[in-house]
């Protein structure tokens, strides 16, 4: 089974020939033979005579193309499958963005919006920083949330220094008492206390 593209291509070859061939002239070596008008064939239903009542390609070489195998097999599958091949340059973010894109916002002057701008305009005043609180309550607030924060900071310092001075007094009773009870030790044992 031909594929429509294989024929296609075929039919597309076998016209450029026949053109080709048409333009070139009759050959040198039969003159008196061109001279002569060829004889009309009754052209079939689907066939449009040429100007001398011949088809303008050669049918047998056309045929002759699609008996051939195809260039290209096409795998029939389930899916469709497409190829492109693109030509030209890789387009960088320069070319997309500019050469300035890392400046950062444009200048008020210009007319733009920055992004701030934007946000600004677009995120409800309610869920903005401090909204819920005027001027003076944001201040309150971030004054007292920073005095929590120190003052935590400044209870577990202490704790940590109790609990290492704790560890500290524990360890100094520790080596006492075991220094009394080397004390002891060398008594009963008749030597010189140190």
């Amino acid at each position: 089974m031909k594929t429509p593209m294989t024929f296609f291509l075929s039919l597309l070859l076998a016209t450029s020939a026949a053109a080709m061939a048409r333009q070139s002239g009759p050959s040198p070596a039969t003159p008196a033979a061109s001279a002569q008008p060829a004889p009309q064939k009754a052209a079939a239903p689907d066939e449009t005579p040429g100007p001398a009542g011949e088809l303008p390609v050669s049918v047998d070489r056309i045929k002759d193309a699609l008996s051939r195998p195809p260039a290209i097999r096409l795998e029939h599958s389930s899916r469709a499958v497409f190829r492109v091949e693109v030509i030209g340059r890789k387009i960088t973010i320069e070319d997309i963005l500019g050469p300035d894109y890392l400046k950062g916002p444009i200048p008020a002057v210009a007319g733009g919006m920055t992004h701030q701008e934007f946000l600004d305009l677009v995120t409800p005043k309610d869920v903005q920083g401090y909204a819920a609180f005027s001027n003076g309550e944001a201040l309150t607030v971030a004054a007292t949330s920073f005095a929590l924060q120190w003052a935590l900071l400044k209870a577990v310092h202490k704790f940590e220094e109790a609990k290492a001075e704790r560890d500290r007094e524990a360890a100094r009773k520790e080596v006492q008492d075991a220094l009394a009870e080397l004390e002891k030790a060398r008594i009963k044992a008749g030597l010189p206390p140190k």
